[in-house]
């Protein structure tokens, strides 16, 4: 008789405060962003005119607006990554739409 396989751990993962502590900086980082990019959009004449002095600032309005558009959908990105820390069924396979089998060889029977 053979021995037993170890049965894989089912259960869910657990929201632990390590979890929980870096969805909320995450969602934190993803407000600030989103108020840069937020500002940077409604008002690129204030940002082109802070940052003259730097190497690396828009010369245009345009660049100015189209800089806090890629701002914005960062933080946006940010802050679904944010709020899935706190979803206790975080997996690879069910974000992607793929059915978890149990048995863990891949293959679906």
């Amino acid at each position: 008789m053979s021995a037993p396989e170890p049965a894989d751990d089912l259960a869910p993962p657990r929201r632990t405060v390590q979890r929980m502590l870096g969805g909320a900086a995450l969602i934190l980082v993803a407000a600030g962003l989103l108020y840069t990019g937020i500002d940077a959009i409604v008002d690129p004449g204030a940002v082109v005119a802070g940052s003259s002095r730097s190497a690396r600032s828009p010369d245009t309005d345009a660049e100015a607006k189209i800089g806090g558009l890629l701002m914005c959908f960062f933080g946006l990105t940010v802050l679904g990554f944010g709020i899935g820390l706190f979803s206790s069924k975080t997996s690879v396979r069910s974000a992607l739409g793929v059915p978890n089998d149990r048995t863990g060889s891949g293959h679906q029977n």
